[in-house]
């Protein structure tokens, strides 16, 4: 029996409910099979990579010669690094002609076909891409929306750096395990 609300911890769980939202998602056409090429999407996410390096590189000296010490732009960095990993996960689902209009879509498919059906991810790589995708808006960019305040609304700047390497890390990392999935892939 479906549960009323999308759970990707219960998705990860149970194999049968993961693939009766997948099924809903499919039907309902949130999910639909006219995927892009998975190269486009493997394109935007190094581009959101590279933007927020790019950033990141801009607060040695630029970003403090032209504001000020006290500003920071570490907010659009961490975002452009969300983006990057949602457009990964995009680029995975693409492999089985799929698109998709939700995040959580998006984590459902992911969860089916790339954990529960060829193992290709770990538990914890789903744990990551659960803690990005978990809503479908620009909250959801690290591990929970508080992270975002924090970083958008003002903290220490020492906080602040913490969480853009730590989004960095995530990012890059999964770009990683992404290539090699895709490299692998036989779909």
């Amino acid at each position: 029996m479906k549960s009323k609300y999308p759970s990707w911890q219960l998705w990860v769980k149970d194999r049968d409910e993961c693939k009766s939202w997948l099924d809903m998602y499919l039907g309902k056409r949130v999910l639909k099979r006219d995927a892009l090429p998975t190269e486009e999407h493997l394109r935007k996410a190094e581009h959101n990579i590279s933007f927020a390096n790019w950033l990141i590189d801009m607060h040695k000296s630029q970003i403090p010669e032209v504001f000020g010490h006290d500003e920071n732009f570490y907010d659009w960095a961490v975002t452009s690094f969300y983006y990057s990993v949602y457009h990964q996960a995009l680029a995975l689902i693409s492999l089985y002609g799929l698109s998709s209009k939700s995040h959580s879509a998006t984590l459902c498919a992911v969860i089916y076909y790339f954990f529960h059906t060829d193992g290709s991810l770990t538990e914890e790589d789903v744990e990551l891409l659960g803690s990005y995708l978990t809503e479908d808006d620009i909250e959801a960019f690290s591990r929970t929306k508080s992270l975002r305040e924090h970083v958008c609304y003002g903290v220490s700047r020492r906080f602040e750096r913490d969480i853009l390497f730590e989004a960095k890390g995530n990012a890059e990392g999964f770009m990683e395990k992404v290539k090699l999935i895709l490299s692998e892939s036989d779909v």
